[in-house]
């Protein structure tokens, strides 16, 4: 697991909240390259080493006939179920949360965080004029659908602490349904439950 972090998601997260939010047809190749990754670390060998075997004698006479489900895929939802590992979509929301919390907590860097607007009636609320397709607009969004639901009511919190509570809820979310395929639902934050 330490490998997969030290090589992969540690190039997979760099700037991710700048261009993560980037449509899916342009994400698309690096989705498949973080499940392609997952399989080579944590995948069956075995089964993939006795799939590949050349010689036609070593396999048994029932597995010499190669059908479709010799080239299938193996899934990869329950590996990143195993591993606790977020997926491209969620890992784009944590590090955006993380970031506009340590924004708005810290107030630093000045420029940007005079940027975001604060509502007067609610010190945890984003206001969001016009909408756009830039880093602050949709750390607005972000922010706005998953801050209710973590019971964040002010920034006394310790970044810590919601870190652990936001990973844990997205990784609830990323598991629900069904066990082996992904669905949109798995990376929708309005639908994370309370935690």
């Amino acid at each position: 697991k330490e490998l997969y972090h030290t090589l992969f998601e540690s190039h997979l997260t760099y700037c991710i909240s700048v261009w993560g939010g980037s449509p899916l047809c342009k994400t698309a190749k690096i989705w498949t390259s973080q499940k392609r990754c997952l399989r080579i670390l944590f995948g069956d060998k075995e089964a993939f080493l006795d799939k590949f075997r050349t010689a036609v004698r070593v396999r048994p006479i029932s597995n010499q006939l190669l059908g479709e489900e010799f080239y299938e895929r193996e899934h990869t939802k329950p590996l990143f179920m195993n591993y606790s590992i977020l997926a491209f979509r969620n890992l784009y929301t944590y590090y955006t949360y993380m970031e506009t919390l340590k924004i708005l907590k810290l107030r630093d860097p000045m420029t940007v965080f005079e940027q975001f607007k604060i509502s007067h009636r609610k010190s945890t609320l984003l206001i969001n004029d016009h909408p756009a397709e830039n880093f602050i607009s949709r750390s607005t969004k972000i922010w706005n659908s998953i801050t209710p639901k973590l019971k964040l009511t002010d920034f006394s919190y310790k970044i810590s602490t919601i870190k652990i509570k936001l990973k844990n809820a997205l990784l609830k979310l990323q598991n629900s349904n069904s066990a082996v395929t992904w669905i949109n639902d798995n990376f929708n934050t309005d639908k994370i439950e309370g935690i």
